[in-house]
């Protein structure tokens, strides 16, 4: 690799980092319109919720469409893209409740079930493509978006953390905020490590 190659690689990784620090800037600036500008409590119509949807429903298209145009890794795309379906449907279950309460879960189930039926024809297809996954800088991105969004979101937005440094009913509030704003931080994260990892062409394991 000469010089010029070496140099082109800096300023890719320089772009990215640029692209990606301003995608973090969404947060604070969705959670500041929906408490200062729209008197929002980061309810499920607000900006905040409806970013956290788009970009999970983003996700999911574009591993669904992995799944269709890459056979070598279907299985396990499939896989992917039926988490993630399910992870957004999960997030529909105010719409659900419409219907019955916790009426989310049938739907989701119905996704699970095709999913796992779609990856075992493709079972041969899911370990390659998930070791070479494991591998790759685009599906760390996805990972540590998981781990934000499944785990520390939950930990650091627990309501008795708050408690124990603002009087009610404010904690309310923070902890909502930090809890929704960790969310979108972990959906920006998936959204982000999706589109690289789609662009990449270096996951093909055969």
């Amino acid at each position: 690799m000469n010089n010029r190659s070496h140099t082109t690689t800096v300023l890719r990784a320089m772009v990215r980092f640029f692209v990606l620090a301003m995608a973090m800037l969404w947060v604070p600036l969705a959670l500041t319109l929906d408490t200062g500008l729209f008197h929002d409590r980061v309810s499920e119509t607000s900006v905040t919720e409806l970013s956290q949807e788009l970009l999970l429903l983003g996700s999911t298209g574009l591993f669904w469409h992995l799944s269709a145009r890459r056979p070598f890794g279907r299985g396990f795309y499939t896989l992917v893209a039926g988490f993630f379906s399910c992870m957004f449907i999960r997030e529909q279950d105010a719409v659900f409740d419409l219907i019955s309460h916790g009426f989310w879960v049938y739907p989701a189930l119905l996704v699970t079930a095709i999913t796992l039926t779609l990856a075992a024809f493709q079972r041969k297809t899911i370990l390659p493509a998930m070791a070479a996954a494991t591998h790759s800088v685009p599906f760390t991105h996805i990972m540590i978006g998981l781990a934000i969004l499944l785990f520390f979101s939950r930990v650091l937005g627990t309501g008795s953390v708050w408690e124990l440094v603002l009087p009610a009913p404010h904690h309310s509030l923070v902890k909502n905020m930090v809890q929704e704003g960790l969310e979108l931080l972990g959906y920006i994260l998936i959204f982000y490590g999706t589109l690289l990892f789609r662009r990449s062409s270096k996951l093909d394991p055969r």
